[in-house]
């Protein structure tokens, strides 16, 4: 009897175990799959500049062209349909959300860079050599089991056109 009960104990810890190692697996993916795709949709968003500021030397973000191209590299890089949902059978069981947007750039004469970029309400603060968009989605994190974390993360993305002296580096 002792081993009977040995023998399940086992079986149970297996069992708990092998769930822990796959909900560690699932969140490890979805944050690398995450920073991955908002680090490409960063930097396409980036290089959507207004041609005719760029001709004078400055470079002004076209904000609905950057928010347009993030969203882009979203729906490529994880597997969204038009409306940003998840396809079905991919990694993401819910709709990211695009929490927060800004973009720094020269169209406003007081940045001057390096500039000392804070948002303590969404616990950003970086120094900016040069123009930047910032990005902050959220994702809600699929689960492996019923003792998985049910919530959300969120990721962070800054990509910046690093300045020297006033001319790109």
């Amino acid at each position: 009897m002792n081993r009977v009960l040995l023998l399940i104990f086992v079986v149970l810890m297996f069992l708990y175990t092998t769930g822990f190692e796959a909900d560690r697996y699932l969140t490890d993916t979805t944050h690398n799959r995450l920073k991955s795709a908002l680090n490409r949709g960063a930097h396409d968003a980036s290089l959507q500049v207004d041609r005719r500021r760029l001709g004078e030397g400055l470079i002004v973000f076209d904000r609905p062209r950057a928010r347009e191209a993030f969203e882009q590299g979203l729906r490529n890089n994880l597997q969204l349909g038009e409306d940003l949902s998840p396809e079905p059978g991919t990694l993401l069981t819910k709709t990211p959300e695009i929490v927060f947007e800004d973009y720094v750039d020269e169209a406003d004469p007081a940045n001057v860079f390096p500039l000392n970029y804070v948002r303590p309400d969404r616990q950003i603060a970086r120094v900016l050599k040069g123009p930047a968009v910032v990005y902050q989605v959220r994702v809600r994190l699929p689960r492996a089991h019923a003792f998985s974390f049910d919530g959300y993360i969120y990721k962070t993305v800054i990509f910046e056109y690093p300045l020297n002296g006033g001319t790109i580096n």
